[in-house]
C-alpha cells in the first residue's frame, strides 16, 4: 500500500514534474523539507525567436527583469538553432523551442507578462495568442497588423521599414531595447554560461592542436552567415593580417561554421605555422568555448561578435552594410568602419560597388587596433 501523500511544493522553480529535482538526486532532500525551496511569485514569458545573434545580445536583458521583477519564473521561446545559446543560464527558467507552431504551454498556462521585443508578423502573434493580461512590445492585432505597445517599440518598427532612419540612428540595440521593452534600466553585455566540461574540451582541444600558451591567441571569424554575405571581410585581408599578427609573435585560431570550412583549410595552408583551424563543425556551444579561448577576436557582424562579448574577448568588428551604432563592445574592443561612403547601413544582400564598403577596410587599420588590444 501507498504511504501517505506529502505535501510537495508545487509552486519551486526548481519543481520538474515528471521527475525528481536535481537537489533531491544530489542531495537526497524531500520536497516540502527542502532549504532550496524557491517560490515563483510572478511568470514572465519572453518571445525572442531569431537571430542567433540577436537572441544572445538579448540576454542582457535577463539580470534587468531578475531586479524587476523578484522571484519571476522566466520562459523563453525562441528557435531550435538558437536554444542551446540560452542552455545553462540561471535566470532562464524554461526554453520552448518553436518553428512556426504555438507551443502548448501559450494556450494552456497565463503568465503576468509576455514580452515581445521584435516586430516580427509570427513572434508578435505568439504574444497575442499567449494568455496574459500584461504585454510589452509588440503584438499582433485581429487584421494582421503589428502593434507596438510603446513610443519605443514604435521607433524600432520604423527603423525597420525605413533606411533612412536605420542609417540615422546613434543609439545602441540596448538602450533600443529598453525602452521598446519599457524596462526600468539599460540592459548589459549578452550572457552565455559555458559548463566547466565544455571549457574543459576546449582546453584539451588547445593540447591536442599544438596551440602554444605563452604565444597571444587572435582568433579571425572569417565568415559572415548566409543572410548577410556582404559582411564578410576578404580572404586576402585575414590572410595578410594572421600572417602579420604570427610575425608579431601570435598565434591564430581560425574560426567559423560549415560555410567558412574550404576557406579556412586553405587559409590554415598558406598561413602555415603560426595558422590553427578551430573546426568547422563545431556544436554552437563548443564553438563558444574555442573561441573564448583567444586574447583578441577579430569579426565582422555576425554571431562570433556577440559570443566575443559575453565572454569578455576585446574585439575588433568590422562593419560595413550593417548598424555599427547599435553595436555596444562595453569599453572592450574596436568598431572599424569605411571612411567616405554614403552607402553604409545598407543592409543590402547584393552590391554592384567596387571596391566595396568591406574591401575598403585596410589590414593596416585592423592590424593596428589588434595590437592595441593585445595582452
Amino acid at each position: 500500500m501507498m504511504g501517505p501523500v506529502r505535501d510537495f511544493h508545487f509552486d519551486c522553480r526548481h519543481m520538474l514534474w515528471s521527475r525528481p529535482c536535481r537537489y533531491h538526486k544530489e542531495e537526497g532532500v524531500r520536497c516540502g523539507e527542502c532549504p532550496h525551496y524557491d517560490p515563483v511569485r510572478s511568470r514572465i514569458l519572453l518571445v525572442k525567436l531569431a537571430a542567433d545573434g540577436d537572441v544572445l545580445r538579448t540576454t542582457g536583458i535577463l539580470p534587468v527583469l531578475a531586479r524587476e521583477f523578484p522571484g519571476a519564473h522566466v520562459t523563453w521561446a525562441t528557435a531550435a538553432s538558437a536554444a542551446p545559446l540560452l542552455e545553462n543560464h540561471p535566470l532562464v527558467d524554461r526554453i520552448l523551442v518553436t518553428g512556426r507552431g504555438v507551443p502548448p504551454e501559450f494556450l494552456a498556462e497565463e503568465f503576468d507578462l509576455v514580452i515581445c521585443p521584435d516586430a516580427d508578423p509570427f513572434s508578435a502573434a505568439l504574444a497575442a495568442v499567449a494568455r496574459t493580461g500584461r504585454r510589452r512590445g509588440y503584438t499582433l492585432a485581429d487584421n494582421g497588423v503589428v502593434r507596438p505597445l510603446s513610443r519605443g517599440a514604435r521607433e524600432w518598427l520604423a527603423m525597420g521599414l525605413d533606411d533612412g532612419l536605420k542609417r540615422a540612428g546613434t543609439r545602441t540595440y540596448q538602450e533600443i531595447l529598453e525602452d521598446v521593452v519599457e524596462l526600468a534600466e539599460k540592459p548589459g553585455p549578452p550572457e552565455l554560461y559555458l559548463t566547466e566540461e565544455e571549457r574543459k574540451r576546449a582546453g584539451e582541444f588547445r593540447g591536442e592542436a599544438g596551440i602554444p600558451g605563452d604565444r597571444p591567441l587572435v582568433g579571425l571569424n572569417t565568415g559572415a552567415g548566409a543572410r548577410w554575405p556582404l559582411k564578410q571581410w576578404t580572404y586576402e585581408g585575414f590572410l595578410e593580417l594572421g600572417r602579420r599578427l604570427v610575425k608579431r609573435g601570435c598565434s591564430i585560431l581560425l574560426l567559423g561554421g560549415p560555410s567558412e570550412e574550404e576557406r579556412n583549410r586553405r587559409l590554415s595552408e598558406e598561413g602555415g605555422k603560426g595558422f590553427f583551424d578551430a573546426g568547422s563543425r563545431n556544436p554552437v556551444r563548443d564553438f563558444a568555448a574555442r573561441l573564448a579561448l583567444c586574447d583578441v577576436l577579430v569579426t565582422g557582424d555576425t554571431l562570433a561578435l556577440h559570443l566575443g562579448v559575453a565572454a569578455g574577448i576585446p574585439v575588433v568588428a568590422l562593419f560595413g552594410p550593417t548598424s555599427s551604432a547599435e553595436i555596444d563592445l562595453f569599453g572592450r574592443g574596436s568598431k572599424i568602419v569605411p571612411e567616405g561612403l554614403d552607402c553604409l547601413c545598407c543592409y543590402r544582400t547584393r552590391c554592384d560597388r567596387k571596391p566595396s564598403c568591406m574591401d575598403l577596410i585596410t589590414v593596416d587599420r585592423v592590424y593596428s587596433e589588434v595590437e592595441r588590444w593585445l595582452p
